[in-house]
């Protein structure tokens, strides 16, 4: 990571991707209240998580549309998706902020959800009007998808507009209180999807591969338990290693007693001659 001319390191890192266009997202209002406080921060395009902080912190922006279009679009949207809350998992503190998620309305009679985008105060009266986008995306499924964050260990964080999100940003990289340089911190480090390197590592991959159980849990479970072996031979256990509870407990032993059947696909020839 580059520092100044004065040998400063900065405290935060932000992707590029959200600094771009003309709308004011959370991050754009973080930047300002940085920029007030006077805390160093560097834009990079960073390969995982949309901004890095101390301690292990790497937080993904979201927001309502872009769960939308991941539950909509096309095959790969929620596999893309997966393998992204995956990647954001190789750091200690991983969060997803959804930006707007607190101000959607929820309609399960019709299967879709309302996402404000503009509202306006009715001139020397107390009304606001407030125009929604419909998205015909039933409330259950876009809950699930939230919860799958949940399930791998993601700290969710929900905003209600982009500047309510930014408290949000600001909180969680730098306590309520604004906290900042505590002795010993560790400064931002920017990772990518590195390859497997020594058993440890392997060990800590194939236990971190259980629903629910991202990397830092993984190394607490082998440092509790000794061996993988022993590992998933304890997972009634698992309740005493902080952040592991009962869906994630049911989840590993549903992985490790269900059957195996490989999913099996068709012959393109066979197809073809239909």
């Amino acid at each position: 990571m580059q520092t100044d001319l004065f040998g400063n390191v900065p405290e935060i890192v932000i992707d590029i991707h959200e600094t771009g266009g003309k709308s004011i997202n959370s991050v754009k209002h973080l930047m300002s209240m940085m920029d007030k406080e006077g805390i160093r921060y560097t834009i990079e395009k960073i390969p995982i998580g949309d901004i890095l902080g101390s301690e292990g912190i790497a937080i993904e922006r979201k927001t309502v549309n872009d769960l939308v279009n991941t539950l909509k679009g096309s095959a790969a949207g929620v596999p893309r998706f997966t393998k992204q809350m995956d990647a954001l998992l190789q750091y200690e503190k991983p969060y997803v902020l959804i930006e707007n998620i607190l101000a959607i309305r929820r309609d399960p009679m019709k299967g879709c959800v309302y996402i404000p985008f503009s509202t306006k105060q009715t001139k020397g009266k107390p009304f606001f009007v407030t125009m929604e986008r419909a998205a015909y995306i039933h409330p259950n499924s876009l809950d699930a998808l939230i919860e799958s964050i949940r399930e791998r260990g993601i700290e969710i964080l929900m905003g209600y507009n982009a500047l309510h999100s930014a408290g949000l940003l600001y909180g969680t990289l730098f306590g309520e209180e604004g906290n900042r340089k505590k002795t010993g911190q560790r400064l931002p480090v920017i990772r990518t999807r590195k390859g497997i390197d020594g058993v440890a590592n392997e060990q800590e991959f194939f236990i971190a591969g259980f629903p629910g159980v991202n990397v830092v849990r993984a190394k607490s479970l082998l440092e509790k338990f000794g061996s993988p072996f022993d590992v998933i031979t304890s997972t009634d256990e698992w309740a005493e290693i902080p952040g592991i509870g009962s869906k994630t407990i049911s989840s590993a032993k549903k992985m490790l007693h269900t059957k195996y059947e490989e999913e099996k696909e068709e012959n393109p020839e066979q197809t073809d001659e239909e």
